[in-house]
């Protein structure tokens, strides 16, 4: 069901291509997902430049999750049809114009907008990076560029705290959404040198147009693998995000520090284990034998990081050591799954073999829509907790219901 733009990826299987596609789609995603690190890092500093309390700030902040909660599937078939691409290049775009509206428009209306604008961007780029990649990619290349996407939440997170930080309370909250604009602006032109993926056949949801693709989505859906991938995918999402969200307050509170430097120790551990996890959990997972045990021994590890991170009678270097081991299992964690999207999307492919590489945009529409939904509902869980034991639990019953969700890795064509 790819678009006629990334056919040769699945007429050509056995072609190996170089590392700079992953890079120029991971830098995209990114850029994308540093927006809300780049508005967290300035909240203070936008609540007075637009008369604004932190809460107002912290709600149009929300709305950047909004559009891939509701409009990630749809997305994935917009994907197939026009391909993941062209999808990425308008996405980029969208991104870098977003900060042109929140820079020029100076209002709360103008940044209520440009977030939702962001949002939008995010979902594309979110959806189409994934497919793209297991379009361009075969075997352990494959493996270990779905192994280093699946790192973009959290290091991109980390990237916007980095690029706003610096000039927060200085009275210069414009140019760090600039520098941000111009960074993904030209990453979306840079998407353009992507490879033109062409084949021989038109792709079945162009062929048959909007209302067999809609049916397509209706079938994706009712396969309970492809469910089941969403969930063991997302619920790790969510708890990262949320243990992202309550943990530079709860060392500041516990461990007697302040918020900058606990905020300092989160965004330094995201930057550095992400990377090495991501790195590490590739070149693991193309080696690997049952990816459902190494899913389960990471979730193990997830769960003993969690209550080391948030028990109060610890220090806080054993935290902040806790913190990164926790990164270090979700990178991995979040590695298998991706890892199995291509695989899953390539089994539902028709018998006809006029789609061999199957709904890739879809798969990876579904799996991005739980994830944006399961996070969107984070905030409001974590900060409810008032003890650290509810954090603890949270990562137990979720953890668990992911390793039992996860399916096995489906069989190559």
């Amino acid at each position: 069901m790819c678009s006629i733009a990334d056919r040769s990826a699945v007429a050509d299987p056995a072609t190996s291509r170089g590392w700079t596609v992953l890079v120029l789609a991971y830098a995209l995603t990114l850029a994308s997902m540093a927006q809300v690190g780049v508005v967290a890092a300035l909240t203070l500093d936008l609540a007075a430049a637009l008369r604004l309390d932190g809460a107002q700030v912290g709600q149009a902040l929300a709305l950047f999750s909004l559009p891939s909660a509701l409009l990630a599937v749809p997305c994935g078939a917009w994907v197939d049809r026009v391909g993941a691409r062209r999808v990425l290049v308008w996405s980029g775009l969208a991104g870098g114009l977003a900060d042109a509206l929140a820079v020029a428009g100076g209002t709360a209306g103008a940044l209520n907008a440009a977030l939702l604008l962001a949002g939008l961007a995010f979902t594309g780029i979110s959806v189409a990076a994934p497919a793209f990649l297991a379009l361009a990619y075969r075997g352990a290349q494959q493996v270990r560029a779905m192994a280093l996407w699946s790192t973009y939440a959290p290091a991109g997170f980390a990237l916007g705290l980095v690029l706003g930080a610096p000039f927060a309370q200085s009275g210069q909250w414009m140019l760090p959404l600039v520098l941000h604009g111009v960074l993904l602006g030209g990453l979306g032109l840079g998407a353009m040198a992507l490879p033109r993926l062409t084949g021989p056949r038109l792709s079945v949801a162009q062929a048959t147009g909007a209302r067999a693709a809609w049916r397509n989505v209706g079938a994706v859906l009712a396969r309970p693998r492809v469910l089941r991938l969403s969930l063991a995918a997302a619920v790790p999402s969510a708890i990262s995000y949320g243990t992202s969200l309550v943990a530079p307050a709860w060392l500041a509170k516990v461990h007697g520090t302040s918020m900058a430097q606990s905020a300092t120790v989160v965004a330094a551990a995201k930057g550095v284990a992400m990377m090495l996890g991501g790195l590490a959990a590739g070149a693991i997972l193309a080696r690997a034998g049952s990816r459902r045990m190494l899913f389960a021994l990471l979730a193990l590890a997830g769960v003993t990081a969690q209550a080391l991170l948030f028990w109060p009678g610890g220090s806080l270097a054993l935290a902040s050591i806790a913190l990164f081991a926790w990164l270090l299992a979700y990178s991995g964690l979040g590695a298998v799954a991706m890892a199995q999207l291509p695989g899953l999307a390539q089994s539902l492919a028709p018998p006809d073999g006029a789609d061999p590489a199957g709904p890739q945009g879809i798969v990876s529409g579904i799996v991005g829509q739980a994830i944006s939904l399961l996070s969107f509902l984070a905030p409001a869980i974590y900060f409810g907790m008032a003890d650290w034991t509810g954090y603890v639990l949270i990562a137990v019953c979720g953890l668990v219901l992911a390793a039992l969700a996860l399916p096995e890795r489906s069989a190559s064509r």
